[in-house]
């Protein structure tokens, strides 16, 4: 996996592009399986096939604003390149909140619920984007308005990020057997990363079929709005996902977790700081080089 996450990030510096990691992860998992380990790898994405999909879908949303920023950039915050980028930051500050609110559901409710939630409210943050008003509308209130509802809407992403990532590795680390469970677990990340070339793709489709001041002028709002399609196809796909069994049993046979309050799982959790505050800071470096490569020097 940390072999697979350099390889991201290599691409992405020599500019050879999302697809040449994609590959060398998937020839890596078709030279290193048996027959066994390949039949139940694709059993999971035949069953599961919307949670993948969803995962795509939500990091390209994520991802679309910051390949259109320079346009963004324009449109709400009178061409400052500092404002664009605080705008993108605030899904950050939400994320943390997201992963407590929609993990305790998952816990409390079922995965099923949480990862409906966070596909929906994604689906709301981002075609909403494409639908607000701008500062081209020659009214300040609604140049305003707009803003305010900019970053509301990315807070809301953000919220619907962190829900999606711990309850889709909870689940798929609950449905794959021990043979497949890092492969299957690698799959969220590497659909991630689906999304974020998908998202980049879409922004360069853009400009080849309506060209800079298309994009510029209205066509900036398309990669928003089309993420309706297959965020729907992930909604209608994901209604019919059943619990996990390891979920249902331990829900059945411990009842205090049953009827554990978000307070409760908060105070179970900070009980390792420690470990937390390493995955932290790993995580925090994680992610500087992720965005700043993929996203922040390419914009």
């Amino acid at each position: 996996f940390a072999v697979y996450e350099c390889v991201v990030l290599l691409s992405s510096t020599l500019d050879i592009g999302q697809p040449f990691f994609f590959c060398v992860f998937f020839v890596g998992i078709s030279s290193s399986s048996n027959m066994s380990a390949r039949h139940e790898l694709c059993q999971v994405f035949r069953i599961y096939w919307s949670l993948l999909l969803g995962n795509i879908v939500e990091w390209y949303e994520f991802a679309v604003y910051g390949y259109l920023a320079p346009h963004l950039e324009k449109h709400f915050f009178s061409g400052s390149s500092l404002g664009v980028w605080l705008g993108f930051s605030v899904t950050f500050l939400a994320r943390p909140l997201g992963g407590i609110i929609l993990g305790w559901i998952g816990d409390k409710y079922g995965r099923s619920m949480s990862i409906n939630i966070s596909i929906i409210g994604m689906l709301l943050g981002t075609c909403g984007q494409g639908l607000l008003p701008t500062l081209d509308c020659g009214t300040p209130w609604l140049g305003n308005l707009g803003l305010v509802l900019l970053i509301c809407l990315r807070f809301i992403q953000g919220i619907s990020a962190a829900g999606e990532v711990g309850t889709i590795s909870s689940y798929l680390a609950e449905v794959a057997s021990p043979s497949t469970l890092s492969r299957c677990s690698s799959l969220i990340n590497s659909t991630a990363s689906v999304g974020f070339l998908s998202a980049q793709f879409m922004c360069f489709l853009m400009e080849t079929l309506f060209g800079k001041r298309g994009v510029e002028d209205w066509a900036w709002r398309v990669p928003f709005i089309l993420a309706i399609i297959p965020g729907g196809i992930a909604v209608v796909g994901r209604r019919g996902i059943p619990e996990s069994s390891m979920f249902l049993e331990a829900q059945k046979t411990n009842e205090e977790a049953a009827h554990a309050t978000i307070f409760d799982k908060l105070e179970q959790a900070f009980r390792f700081w420690p470990n937390m505050l390493i995955t932290f800071g790993a995580v925090s470096t994680y992610a500087v080089l992720q965005y700043g490569c993929l996203m922040w020097v390419q914009t």
